[in-house]
């Protein structure tokens, strides 16, 4: 049950969603932006968006909070995600200060800042601590008829999926979608068009 130490801010789910919408990025699952298929998928959204702003974000991560012990309905879709430009994971200790200390590059943290007043201008930039205690959550080729949670072959593969994606900054990137729904989202949302248009 990892614990992250992660210079970013805070994405409102609901601005999640919006921006899957909005840009068409069907690969993407809203409400766990921390797969590999989602955060691939979300990372050529930006890039596509916002490219020098990306350019400078080499190492942007996506971080979950989840605390699997949490039963009420609301637990499965927390109210934010987190985006990171620098994100340490606590395994047993860390030296909290000298992870602060070491800070993040000029360039880095301008990129960051442009970036997040594009997402979620209201939210606060600053060191965030961060648990997640369901990081291996089933990724969406897989299906619970499938995978035996018992086998030490099936958290192996879980924990070798997760290690790539944190620690992979190349990313895959997909064809671009056609607009024409994009369109018709922000005109709806402008009020130009009725709910049946």
């Amino acid at each position: 049950m990892p614990v992250y130490l992660l210079h970013g801010f805070r994405w409102p789910r609901s601005k999640i969603r919006v921006h899957i919408i909005l840009n068409n990025v069907d690969d993407a699952a809203p409400e766990y932006i921390f797969s590999p298929s989602t955060t691939t998928a979300l990372l050529h959204s930006l890039s596509r968006l916002y490219p020098d702003t990306m350019k400078a974000l080499p190492r942007l991560r996506f971080i979950e909070q989840y605390d699997p012990d949490d039963t009420s309905g609301s637990a499965s879709s927390q109210p934010f995600a987190f985006v990171a430009d620098k994100v340490e994971r606590c395994e047993l200790s860390l030296d909290v200060v000298e992870t602060m200390n070491q800070g993040v590059d000029s360039g880095s943290w301008d990129a960051l800042m442009d970036l997040k007043e594009h997402l979620a201008p209201e939210e606060k930039m600053g060191w965030w601590i961060v648990f997640n205690g369901d990081e291996l959550r089933l990724q969406d080729s897989d299906s619970a008829d499938d995978v035996d949670f018992n086998s030490n072959k099936t958290a192996r593969k879980a924990k070798e999926v997760t290690e790539q994606m944190i620690r992979s900054s190349n990313y895959s990137l997909h064809s671009k979608r056609p607009s024409s729904r994009k369109k018709w989202f922000r005109r709806r949302l402008d009020g130009q068009l009725s709910l049946y248009e």
